[in-house]
C-alpha cells in the first residue's frame, strides 16, 4: 500500500479531529466567558436586592415609630406660635436655648423661601428658590396651607444628615416655622442603616467601585465627609432622572482610568412614607470583569487542555489511520500493482473530461502471452511480472497521468495536455523498456510483450467512446503482430 496515502489520511484525520477540539476548546472558553458575566450579574443583582431591602426596611420602621414624634414636632410647633403671637421679631429669639429645650434644630423660612434665623448656623441664608426648586414649590404651597404637616426619613441640606422635618406656617402666611429631629443617634438608625450596608457590600464585592443614595433631586443620601459625589454627576444626571422618571433601571457605561465602569440606576419609592426623599434612586457603579485577567487565571488549565487534545488527537488519528487506511486504499486501487483500480479510475476520467483537462489521450495497454507466464513459471511469477510492468507504465507516462490496472493483465493510462507526438514517444517507450524488462523469458520460450491502443478524445467523447476508440486500436496493433502500438483512425 502506498506510504504517501496513509500519510495523507493520517493528515486529513489530524486535520479534523483537531477542528473538533479546537471547536470544543473555543466553546469552552465562550462558556466561561458567559458564566464570569453571569456571576457578576448575581453579584449586581443580590447587591441591589440587599441594598433595596435595607431601604424598605428602614421606612417601615420609621413609620411605626414616626406617630409619637410628630406629635412631639406639633406640640412645639403649637409653643413656637404662641410664642409668634407675643413676639414676631425672630432676631430676638434665643433659638439655642430652644434647641437645647427641644432637642430639635430650628428654622424660619421667610416666604421667599429663604432661611432667616436658624439654631443651625450654617444654614442660614440658604435659599431654597436657588438650590431647589421643587423644594421651594412645595414649601410655598405648605405655607399657603396653613396646618402642620411633617414628612419622615429626611436629610440635612447641606451635610446629608438624616433628620425628621416638620413644618408649620405662622397665621399671617408670612413664614415657616420648620423643626428638623436628629435620626443618627437612634438605635432604630444605627440596627437598621443602609449606609452600612452599602459600605459592606463594597468592601464584600471587589467589581463593585460604590453604591450610593440619592434623592429624586440628585442629592446624595448619608455622610458627605467622605469622597463621595454630593450630587449626581451632570454627565450621568440625565440617566439618572430617566431611570426616576420611568421608574425603571436604566444603565450608564463609560471608561474611567482605562477600565470600563457601569453605573446603574434603580428608582425607589416607600409605599407609605412621606417626603420628598423617600423617593430614591440607589446608584450601583460596578466594573466589568476583564476578561483577560480571568483567562489568565485559566491559562494552565487551558494549556494542558490543549497539549492533552492535541496528544490524543495524533495518536488517534495515527490508530484510525491506520485501521482505515487499507479498506479505503483498497476501495480505490489494485491490491497487487497500486494503481488505481477500475472504479476509481472512471471516476477521475470523467470528472477530468467534465473539466475540459486540456486535450485528453488515451491508452489500453495488453500484456502478450501472459497466460504463459502463469502456465509455466506460476501465477506468482505473473504477479512479479504485472508489478514491474505497473511501475513500467507509471514511469514511463510521465506527469499529468492518470494509470490504472482494469483486468488481469490490462491497464490503461489518460494523458491531460500532450501532444499527439508527445503520446507516440511514452508509447515507443513503454515497448522499448518492456522489451529490455523481459527478455530474460526469451530463454523460456516465452515471448511477453505489450500492445498499446492510443485514442485521442475530442469535445463529443465520452469514457464509452474512449474505451471503445482504443480498444480498436488496440485490436490492430494484436492484428499487425503484437509488441507495438497503434493510434485510432476512424478511417480503418
Amino acid at each position: 500500500m502506498d506510504k504517501n496515502f496513509r500519510g495523507k489520511l493520517t493528515v486529513i484525520l489530524f486535520s479534523f479531529m483537531l477542528f473538533l477540539s479546537l471547536i470544543i476548546v473555543v466553546a469552552d472558553y465562550q462558556k466561561l466567558k458567559k458564566n464570569v458575566q453571569a456571576n457578576l450579574e448575581t453579584k449586581i443583582q443580590k447587591a441591589e436586592d440587599e441594598i433595596i431591602t435595607s431601604l424598605s426596611t428602614i421606612d417601615k420602621v420609621y413609620n411605626i415609630l414616626d406617630v409619637d414624634r410628630a406629635a412631639n414636632m406639633e406640640a412645639y410647633s403649637l409653643k413656637l406660635l404662641d410664642l409668634y403671637e407675643e413676639n414676631s421679631d425672630f432676631s430676638t429669639w434665643d433659638l439655642e436655648a430652644m434647641e437645647k429645650e427641644s432637642g430639635m434644630d430650628i428654622f424660619i423660612i421667610n416666604s421667599s423661601n429663604e432661611v432667616i434665623e436658624s439654631s443651625y448656623i450654617e444654614d442660614i441664608g440658604l435659599n431654597f428658590n436657588e438650590c431647589c426648586k421643587n423644594f421651594s414649590t412645595l414649601l410655598t404651597e405648605r405655607r399657603k396651607l396653613g396646618v402642620f404637616s411633617h414628612d419622615a426619613l429626611d436629610i440635612q441640606q447641606k451635610t446629608g444628615e438624616f433628620k425628621k422635618f416638620s413644618y408649620m406656617p405662622t397665621p399671617d402666611g408670612k413664614f415657616l416655622i420648620e423643626l428638623a429631629y436628629y435620626l443618627e443617634d437612634k438605635l432604630e438608625f444605627q440596627e437598621f442603616n443602609f449606609n452600612d450596608t452599602t459600605e459592606r457590600l463594597e468592601q464584600e464585592n471587589e467589581q463593585i467601585k460604590s453604591i450610593n443614595v440619592y434623592t429624586s433631586f440628585g442629592l446624595l443620601l448619608g455622610d458627605r465627609r467622605t469622597d463621595r459625589d454630593v450630587r449626581v454627576a451632570a454627565s450621568r444626571e440625565e440617566v439618572f432622572k430617566e431611570a426616576f422618571k420611568k421608574f425603571e433601571k436604566r444603565e450608564l457605561t463609560v471608561e474611567e482610568n482605562g477600565q470600563t465602569l457601569t453605573y446603574r440606576y434603580i428608582p425607589y419609592k416607600a409605599e407609605k412614607a412621606k417626603g420628598l426623599s423617600t423617593n430614591r434612586v440607589v446608584e450601583i457603579a460596578y466594573y466589568d470583569v476583564p476578561f483577560a485577567s480571568v483567562l489568565a487565571s485559566y491559562r494552565n488549565q487551558f494549556i494542558f487542555q490543549i497539549i492533552a487534545i492535541t496528544i490524543i488527537t495524533i495518536i488517534l488519528s495515527i490508530v484510525l489511520a491506520r485501521m482505515i487506511s487499507r479498506p479505503v486504499y483498497l476501495a480505490f486501487h489494485d491490491v497487487l500493482t497500486g494503481l488505481k483500480n477500475r472504479a476509481a479510475f472512471e471516476d477521475t476520467a470523467v470528472e477530468w473530461l467534465r473539466q475540459k483537462k486540456g486535450p485528453l489521450q488515451f491508452m489500453i495497454i495488453d500484456l502478450d502471452n501472459f497466460k504463459l507466464v502463469n502456465d509455466s513459471l506460476g501465477h506468482g511469477e505473473g504477479d512479479k511480472i504485472l508489478i514491474q510492468a505497473a511501475e513500467i507504465i507509471g514511469k514511463e507516462s510521465g506527469k499529468d497521468h492518470l494509470a490504472a490496472r482494469i483486468g488481469g493483465d490490462e491497464f490503461v493510462v489518460l494523458f491531460s495536455r500532450l501532444t499527439e507526438e508527445q503520446v507516440r514517444e511514452r508509447a515507443e517507450n513503454m515497448l522499448k523498456t518492456m522489451r529490455q524488462s523481459f527478455s530474460y523469458l526469451q530463454k523460456e520460450e516465452i515471448p511477453l510483450s505489450i500492445s498499446i491502443g492510443i485514442a485521442i478524445a475530442d469535445e463529443k467523447d465520452t469514457m464509452h467512446t474512449l474505451y471503445h476508440k482504443a480498444d480498436l486500436a488496440l485490436y490492430q496493433s494484436k492484428k499487425k503482430g503484437k509488441d507495438q502500438y497503434s493510434l485510432y483512425n476512424s478511417a480503418e
